[in-house]
């Protein structure tokens, strides 16, 4: 790739189909980071093997995309959805449903519904109301690591300007429960730290604005749908930083080397972890 295209690949663009960007191989998302924590095997296996299979959706995933189409794009949701009749999928009503309607997803009511009532318990906040109010949503973003030379890419769910040369970034979490607590597990399990972060430097890398901060927005996936607004304080948000930048730097060197190495390749003796020793001694004291 010549330094011109290099420019013009570089940015911020809106309105670029969700396929076309996750077609863009050349760069690593923060889905690609998650890959390449569990192993580079796994992440050049999932993403750049030629001889990969089609992805497959992951379970909750229709409902996550309702989720964020109601809230971040309501003008587009009955043009990428059709509310089928309250019938089983199996069934020739809904299968002549579907035929009928080859142009849009159909969807059931009650998937309807709860994608509705997410949007009003997400509009429900007042800072965020404010925040949707101005701004603009699912905005790719390219960027060339400073650090590392390699491509890298982003896609904020909102993005919402607050000054002249600085902006807020939403993302929108579809999950059983949204309190603080079970959240911040969540978190930590799904690594958004990392995301936080990789989004935040990125975005600010490919539009030359500042990112003020990052929020997520949790929103439950069964009545009464709550949600809540959370940022990560300062030391989550390091931590974050310094995860992506370790990822990063497996990544170059994998490009690098041409080499992906899986778990391991030796032989690894390993043990139980501490809860499946039902028979261990436990030392018991009394007072």
């Amino acid at each position: 790739m010549n330094a011109l295209n290099i420019e013009d690949w570089i940015g911020l663009r809106y309105g670029e189909p969700i396929d076309v960007y996750h077609a863009d191989k050349s760069a690593i998302s923060k889905t690609g980071l998650d890959q390449i924590n569990q192993s580079p095997f796994i992440y050049y296996s999932r993403s750049l093997d030629p001889s990969r299979p089609d992805e497959r959706q992951k379970v909750g995933q229709l409902e996550g995309n309702l989720a964020h189409c109601a809230v971040l794009e309501p003008d587009e949701f009955s043009k990428r959805y059709i509310v089928g009749p309250d019938v089983i999928r199996s069934t020739k009503i809904w299968k002549d449903f579907e035929a009928e309607n080859v142009d849009r997803v159909c969807i059931k009511p009650d998937q309807y519904e709860a994608a509705m009532r997410q949007a009003d318990s997400i509009r429900g906040l007042p800072d965020i109301r404010e925040y949707l109010g101005n701004g603009r949503a699912e905005v790719s973003a390219r960027w060339i690591d400073p650090e590392t030379g390699v491509r890298c890419r982003c896609r904020p769910d909102w993005v919402s300007p607050c000054g002249s040369k600085t902006d807020r970034l939403l993302d929108v979490k579809t999950y059983s429960d949204a309190s603080p607590e079970e959240f911040k597990r969540q978190i930590a399990r799904k690594a958004y730290h990392i995301q936080d972060a990789f989004y935040s430097d990125g975005y600010a890398f490919a539009s030359g604005r500042d990112v003020v901060e990052f929020i997520f927005i949790a929103v439950e996936t069964e009545w009464p749908f709550a949600a809540a607004a959370y940022r990560l304080n300062t030391d989550s948000r390091e931590e974050g930083f310094n995860e992506y930048r370790r990822l990063l730097d497996i990544y170059e060197e994998c490009l690098r080397s041409n080499k992906w190495p899986g778990y391991t390749e030796q032989t690894v003796e390993i043990e139980l972890p501490a809860y499946a020793f039902a028979t261990r001694e436990v030392e018991i004291s009394y007072v």
